[in-house]
């Protein structure tokens, strides 16, 4: 039993003796996730050695890993938020990011730098504080999402020759607004995404 706080994606979340549970559900998710990318990064490296069995093996670990992380931070977030609710909306869950990159840039990673350059850790150092500059541009990147959503203009553009691409079949429309249907293809809207937001 004990007492602190554990921080994860920006949230300070206090340990209290009362609900070890959700902190060893956040525990274990970290976990997961990590194992997750382990293994994924495993099975590239089986693979290109020539080793395409072992490679399945890692992806297929990989990919129950990433299960068990998302049953465990729905868990989670249903025990924090007293709901049924797993994930919140898209417009929680921009926030969520926005928070959680914020918490990286101006917080997480500059720390970090800072103990590798006392340590006399150049190298990490110098990744800490690429790292957290990324981190700007990924909050700026879900601000814009955001006021695009909440401003109702995910499928329409100030711009008038706005390039639009069918996610589907990759046929492009220019114009003011993303098409209602592919003339193509004939997926939705929801496939219809600006040409030059995709990098």
């Amino acid at each position: 039993m004990g007492g602190g706080e554990l921080h994860c994606c920006g949230e300070a979340m206090e340990m209290i003796t009362e609900n070890l549970t959700s902190v060893n559900l956040m525990k274990a998710f970290a976990g997961e996730s990590q194992a997750r990318n382990k293994y994924e990064y495993f099975a590239k490296i089986a693979q290109k050695e020539g080793y395409r069995d072992i490679a399945e093996h890692f992806q297929r670990a990989a990919n129950n890993e990433k299960v068990h992380a998302k049953l465990e931070l729905a868990l989670y977030n249903r025990m924090m938020n007293n709901s049924e609710d797993s994930f919140g909306s898209t417009l929680e869950n921009l926030q969520s990011a926005i928070d959680g990159e914020s918490y990286e840039n101006i917080t997480m990673y500059p720390n970090f730098a800072q103990i590798a350059k006392d340590e006399g850790h150049k190298e990490a150092a110098k990744l800490f504080a690429g790292i957290g500059k990324i981190e700007v541009e990924h909050e700026n990147m879900f601000k814009m999402l955001l006021n695009r959503l909440e401003s109702g203009a995910e499928f329409v553009s100030e711009n008038e020759e706005e390039a639009w691409i069918c996610e589907v079949c990759g046929h492009i429309h220019y114009g003011k607004k993303a098409l209602k249907v592919c003339p193509v293809c004939k997926h939705g809207q929801e496939y219809q995404s600006r040409l030059n937001s995709k990098k």
